[in-house]
């Protein structure tokens, strides 16, 4: 295998909080590329800010992974790395459909994910490289693009989920909404919720069966990945 052209190198950054664990997959990737260059890795999203600032030209691809326990967004920070020019994989072990749909979306061109083979990680990275959107097994690909993974929710219906697995009461929900709404109008979003999941086929029968439906889907983080902060 090849990097991304004949005779051209491709400069390598990963924005990852096991920072062992990526350098190990980018020495196992540069045994498949050819001219691959590691500009160096950030554990934390202002660490690679502060790493892009220092380096004398971007990197050609990021590896990015979607949890750095930092509370920053992956989705924003691929977002904004897309719009200086970047080109960003995401590589990790979430298979929750969400999450990496939100990064697809906010600019991702590759899918990777830890446990594959380094020669089909090494593929997605040279695929980026060239600008061309890729993914690193049939499991990556389901991940992407089949629908029936997880149910479709709506901002309001989200919010009322993410204040219950935030700990606040069902009665106290309706208040902390903007605008506000009754009771009667939190227990509508949350039995929409509930048809929304049961037209995918998952069985759910109260808010919190719903809640862990939205858990096991990425709509919603379970309580150690929650951020602090709202």
């Amino acid at each position: 295998m090849t990097s991304k052209a004949e005779g051209m190198s491709l400069s390598l950054m990963a924005v990852d909080d096991h920072p062992v664990v990526v350098e190990g997959v980018v020495a196992l990737v540069s045994r498949e590329l050819s001219d691959v260059q590691f500009v160096g890795s950030a554990t934390t999203w202002q660490a690679a800010q502060d790493l892009l600032a220092s380096l004398a030209a971007p990197p050609d691809v990021v590896l990015m992974d979607l949890h750095l326990g930092d509370g920053s967004s992956a989705a924003e920070s691929i977002s904004e790395l897309t719009s200086r020019g970047i080109r960003v994989v995401v590589l990790t072990s979430e298979v929750r459909p969400v999450p990496v749909r939100r990064a697809i979306k906010a600019g991702a061109v590759g899918l990777a994910l830890k446990s594959d083979a380094p020669s089909d990680i090494a593929s997605v990275i040279a695929a980026a490289a060239r600008g061309e959107a890729a993914v690193s097994s049939d499991l990556a690909f389901v991940l992407v693009t089949d629908p029936r993974l997880s149910a479709t929710l709506p901002p309001r219906e989200l919010e009322v989920l993410s204040l219950l697995a935030d700990g606040v009461p069902r009665k106290s929900v309706g208040a902390m909404l903007q605008p506000p709404v009754t009771m009667a109008t939190v227990v509508t979003y949350l039995n929409r919720a509930c048809a929304r999941y049961r037209e995918a086929g998952v069985d759910v029968r109260s808010p919190q069966d719903v809640l862990r439906a939205a858990m096991a889907d990425g709509h919603l983080d379970p309580p150690s990945q929650r951020r602090v902060t709202r």
